[in-house]
Order: structure tokens, then sequence, then C-alpha cells
């Protein structure tokens, strides 16, 4: 299952042409891949998206850390959660509120793209034009969804994926989002499509796009399961269950087609402008 989670990851990846003459070191603006492609191939380099994705790590920790953690428990997502408890029954103490521990899955999400970026043989060069364009690249992928989440919620609100999300104050709620999108992300596309395909591929022995169309459809599935579905008096709501299936589908069709730091960004931006239009419009909740 390892090297098929390699597989799904290399294959993201295209290696870069080599950075013009005079440029070296780990930073750099200008374009170091060559082809009318090379924004797109290069955005997708584990590289580029860790240092897309870095800001949106270290707040979360922070704000994990300062006021999502208290005596009386931890203000998160569930799929961070489940991390956490992963990390805590290795014996990391990870729920003991300790800020080291708390910040284990940022380390873990840090470490796989460094383990990615040694794995692909890339050159440690950063185009940061490329960084820039990633974050308008995600904001306007996340309008479609603000669209669908709005049509949806004119039937039925679309319910929080945290309890008591509506009282957080509103940094506390861009953090949640920010850690839905991270952690979320990792959990049911970046892990669960990669095991899907190793078990569709590998052992069912189908061919890679009839597989990736089943991983994503069942992954989907998933992210719709894992959301509050029902009412408060537990009646069952259709509505629901079609956002967040669609949603799924969404960011599986971006994961697969452009990257994880496209996904995750696109994930938390949506779910950040949901955070500040919370009370002032039809769309309450988060993804």
């Amino acid at each position: 299952m390892a090297s098929k989670l390699h597989a799904a990851l290399k294959s993201q990846t295209k290696r870069p042409a080599p950075a013009p003459k005079g440029k070296s070191g780990l930073l750099h603006s200008q374009a170091i891949a060559g082809g009318e492609n090379g924004y797109f191939e290069v955005s997708r380099r584990p590289l580029e998206i860790l240092f897309f994705l870095l800001p949106f790590i270290a707040f979360y920790e922070y704000e994990l850390v300062r006021a999502l953690s208290s005596p009386d428990g931890l203000v998160t997502n569930g799929a961070h959660l489940a991390i956490l408890r992963l990390i805590d029954a290795l014996g990391f103490d990870a729920l003991g509120r300790q800020a080291v521990a708390l910040s284990l899955p940022g380390y873990l999400l840090i470490a796989i793209f460094m383990v990615w970026q040694c794995v692909t043989r890339a050159r440690w060069v950063v185009d940061l034009s490329v960084v820039a364009r990633m974050f308008v690249e995600s904001a306007a992928l996340a309008l479609p969804l603000l669209v669908f989440g709005a049509l949806v919620a004119r039937t039925v609100p679309v319910a929080a994926a945290v309890d008591g999300f509506e009282s957080l104050p509103l940094v506390a709620r861009i953090a949640v989002s920010v850690g839905a999108g991270l952690y979320e992300e990792l959990l049911f596309r970046m892990a669960l499509i990669a095991a899907l395909l190793g078990v569709l591929c590998d052992v069912l022995n189908l061919e890679r796009m009839t597989a990736t169309i089943i991983a994503i459809c069942l992954s989907a599935l998933a992210f719709a399961a894992y959301h509050p579905l029902h009412s408060a008096g537990g009646v069952f709501m259709p509505q629901r269950f079609i956002f967040f299936l669609g949603a799924g589908l969404y960011f599986g069709i971006l994961f697969v087609s452009r990257g994880f730091g496209i996904a995750a960004a696109t994930h938390a931006l949506y779910d950040i402008a949901t955070a500040l239009l919370l009370g002032s419009s039809t769309n309450d909740g988060v993804l």
C-alpha cells in the first residue's frame, strides 16, 4: 500500500527543466519549468505545494494551541482528531494538550512533502511566482463551490462539521476552516484515494482511469458520510448528502487533476468564506 501511495504521488509530479544559469538556492521568482504548461506542472511539485501550504499549516497549528485547545476539550475537525488519536495510540500523547504533541499532524504533513520531494529527486528550488498563482487559482476554484453551497442551502441549511462552530470567535472559525482543508484532504483524498487505487489497480487489476473514477466516487461517499446528514430531530436530510457528495467529488477531481495543494487550499478557502459569511448568508456551515 505504501508503494501505491508513492506511485500515486509520483505520478502527479513531472521533473522540471533545469533552472536558468546563474539562478541557484532555494528561492527565486522566475519560472523554472519550460513549456506552455509550465505552471500546471510546477504547481504539482511537492516543494511548491509545501511552501504554498506552510502559512496555512503554521496558522492552524498556532491557533490550535492558542485558542482551540483548553482543559475542557479540543475544538477541531474529525479528520484531524482521527490523526491525533492514531498518533496518541502510538504513544506520543497527542491528546494531552501539549503544544508539541498537538502539532505532530502538522509535522507529519510537512514530512510527507519533504520525503516526496526527495523521492522525486527534483531540484530544491521554489518558484515563488507559481506559489502566488496557486493561491489565486485556489480562490477562483472555491467560487463554484460557494455557488453550489448557496443553492443547496436555499433548500436546507448546510450543517457545520464542528459542534458549536457558530459560537466560536471569528479567528477560531477561520482556524477550524483551515484545519478542515488540510486534514480532511489529507485523509479523504491523499490517503483514501491512494489506498483505493492500490486495491483497485493491484488487487482487482482495473485500468488506471476506471480505478481513478471509482476511487474518487468512493472517497466522495466516505466524505459525505463523515459529515452530519441528519437534522436536530434525527431526520435524514438528502439535500445535505447531495451537497457533501458533490463537494467530495469536486475535491477529488481537483486532487487528481491539480494536486494536493490546490485541493487543500480550495477546501480551506471555501470554508474560510463560509466562516466569514456566517450569520449573513444562507450557507451556514463548513465542510
